[in-house]
Order: structure tokens, then C-alpha cells, then sequence
């Protein structure tokens, strides 16, 4: 094997940083993607980090839209049948006057708006559907930690060539520190 042979290689197939490689040779990590590329020298890095992780504030969004939904969706006949009583009323002891005609077509308004809550209600429901889906896949990232900063290469849900990678890459550390890798 020669020193410039690559050790291993990972295509990001996801997530902000899809359609990079990263790619481990003995001595350092090279990402690169279309127009650019960063070199991180093995040696200064301190460790390497793989998790699975999901995204709880997308688990709380999607509570919160179900409960909207729930509250549209159940609160959409009531309202319906609260207004047309109302407009009844209105109609029955109306006169010729302006005001009782303004007033009927108000509700009646207000009751056209009152049907628009059971598809809004499938809507927030849909979101949260979504969101669901999303926290349940969740993301791998691998990050490569320095002395003073890190770097995350996220991708979504489980992936097992990822953690390859990333063992990989925590193998190849203690040979770049101790002159080995020559």
C-alpha cells in the first residue's frame, strides 16, 4: 500500500453536506465536495465522535400541531352550530333594517371560516406527521473533535457505513501521533 492510498471513503448521501466525500489516508482526513476541499491533519485531532441522535425540539413541534389539530378539528362543528343558531336568531326577529342583513352575512362569514378549521385541523395533522417521521429517523454524525473546536459531518437517520468510517478514522489516530504512519 502506498502512502497516498486512501484508507477508507464515505460518500454523504444527506443532509447539508450531501454529495461530499470524506476520504482517511494515514495521515489525514480530506473532505471534498464540488468547488472546495479541507485537509485535517490526523495528528490534530483529539478524538473522534459517532452518535445516533434524534432532534426532540422536531418530537415537541409535532405534539404541539396534533394538539392544534385536535382542538381545530373538534371545535369546528360546535362553532358551526353556535353560529348558524346565532344567524337563526338574528333572521327571526330581523326587520328591513341594514344592520340585521350586515349581522346575518357576518355569521354567515363566521360559519364559512368555522368549516375552514376541519382542513386546517388535516393539515397540522399532516406537519405533524412529518415531523414525526423526521424525529423517528433521525441523524448520525461523526465529529471530529480538536484541542478547541469541533467538526460534525451529520447525516440523516442510522447509518452503519458512517460508524465504519468513523472507527476507522479513531484506528488510524494513536499511528498519525506516534510517527508510525510513514
Amino acid at each position: 500500500m502506498s502512502y497516498d492510498e486512501p484508507l477508507a471513503e464515505y460518500e454523504i448521501g444527506s443532509g447539508a453536506l450531501r454529495g461530499s466525500r470524506l476520504t482517511l489516508f494515514r495521515t489525514r482526513l480530506v473532505h471534498q465536495g464540488g468547488e472546495w476541499m479541507e485537509v485535517v491533519p490526523l495528528a490534530q485531532l483529539a478524538s473522534v465522535r459517532i452518535a445516533f441522535e434524534r432532534d426532540l425540539r422536531k418530537l415537541n413541534w409535532a405534539l404541539a400541531l396534533l394538539i392544534v389539530a385536535l382542538i381545530l378539528g373538534f371545535s369546528s362543528a360546535p362553532l358551526q352550530s353556535w353560529i348558524a343558531s346565532l344567524a337563526a336568531g338574528v333572521r327571526e326577529h330581523a326587520g328591513r333594517e341594514s344592520l340585521d342583513g350586515a349581522l346575518v352575512a357576518t355569521l354567515g362569514a363566521l360559519g364559512g371560516l368555522a368549516r375552514l378549521l376541519v382542513p386546517l385541523a388535516v393539515v397540522a395533522a399532516g406537519a405533524a406527521a412529518a415531523l414525526l417521521a423526521f424525529f423517528w429517523l433521525g441523524s448520525t454524525s461523526l465529529t471530529l473533535c480538536f484541542a478547541a473546536t469541533e467538526r460534525a459531518y451529520p447525516v440523516r437517520g442510522r447509518d452503519p457505513y458512517l460508524t465504519q468510517f468513523a472507527q476507522t478514522v479513531a484506528a488510524q489516530l494513536p499511528a498519525s501521533r506516534s510517527g508510525q504512519a510513514g
